[in-house]
């Protein structure tokens, strides 16, 4: 067909035209009558070298200039310098003075609580021979058998001097966790001291004389046995057992019959009460049978010196 001139007029296509050469269809005209505001170069070379707005200036001129100097200003600032420096060396000296004394005294009494723990280790290990070298003389001087020895081997599993093993229950008494340290404004995070210390020496006591009372033979407290004379005391805040420290976690082995001691003890307001705190405080509290504890003896049951058995004589058993 060709290629033919159609000229610059619309050519139609279905019903819409295309717009001629340099015509828009949308197009809309300028807008007159507006403002055009130019920002010259000179204009912002005087905002950069000179910011500050004329009224300050003016301000400044209304106030009128400032007061002069007195004479004694530098001297009064130098003088406070002066006194504040002196007050904190002062302060500093006072502080640290008594530091070396305070280290001498420490040091000392640490060395002494050291060799008493020495001389306590020292003086547990005699003891332990000397009841060995009595057991060897009694059991050459008795009979093995009989009524006397079975007498006085009962006697010494009583008052706890000899290890012993056997069935029974182990109860468990735990601090709850600690819990996080408390933020304080200015100082450092803080635990409460009776967040983390809840169990006392009563309830290690309520524990233990509940399980004398429901038939047991033999307490150990922590592997410490107890005996008549045994002591569960509470100094600041640790558990004393025979004046030894205990802390938690703390394990009560009972030996006796198992089945009456777990049953009796289950159903005791001792369990009852510390099931309670369990819930309450979130302190670990359990109890369990055991087929064979180990316990073993207590070399530090003291001599009587004032009680005496029903055969001797009044005043033969003092010092």
């Amino acid at each position: 067909m060709g290629l033919h001139d159609l000229g610059d007029g619309a050519v139609p296509v279905g019903r819409r035209r295309v717009p001629a050469a340099g015509r828009f269809p949308d197009a809309q005209p300028p807008a007159t009558g507006g403002v055009v505001t130019r920002v010259t170069t000179q204009r912002l070379v005087e905002l950069v070298l000179n910011p500050r707005e004329p009224g300050y200036e003016q301000a400044a001129r209304d106030r009128g200039p400032n007061p002069p100097r007195r004479w004694y200003d530098r001297p009064a600032v130098v003088l406070g310098c002066f006194v504040a420096g002196f007050v904190i060396v002062v302060g500093y000296v006072h502080t640290n003075r008594g530091a070396p004394q305070a280290a001498k005294v420490h040091d000392s009494l640490v060395t002494r609580v050291r060799s008493a723990q020495q001389a306590d280790d020292s003086l547990q290990r005699r003891v332990e021979q000397l009841n060995a070298e009595l057991a060897t003389l009694r059991a050459a001087a008795l009979p093995s058998s009989g009524a006397l020895a079975r007498r006085l081997q009962d006697a010494e599993i009583l008052t706890g001097q000899v290890a012993v093993r056997g069935p029974g229950v182990e109860v468990t008494l735990r601090e709850p966790p600690a819990p996080s340290p408390t933020a304080v404004p200015g100082r450092a995070g803080t635990v409460p001291l009776a967040a983390t210390h809840i169990l006392t020496d009563r309830d290690l006591r309520s524990v233990v004389n509940e399980l004398w009372a429901d038939g047991a033979e033999a307490i150990a407290v922590n592997g410490i046995r107890l005996t008549p004379t045994s002591a569960i005391r509470f100094a600041g805040q640790a558990v004393l057992v025979d004046l030894q420290p205990v802390t938690s976690p703390y394990v009560i082995e009972a030996i006796g019959n198992p089945n009456a001691l777990i049953t009796a003890f289950a159903a005791s307001e001792t369990a009852s009460r510390y099931n309670t705190l369990k819930s309450a405080d979130g302190i670990g509290f359990s109890f369990a049978e055991k087929g064979a504890l180990d316990l073993p003896g207590n070399a530090a049951v003291g001599a009587l010196h004032y009680a005496t058995g029903p055969s001797t004589a009044p005043g033969g058993g003092g010092r």
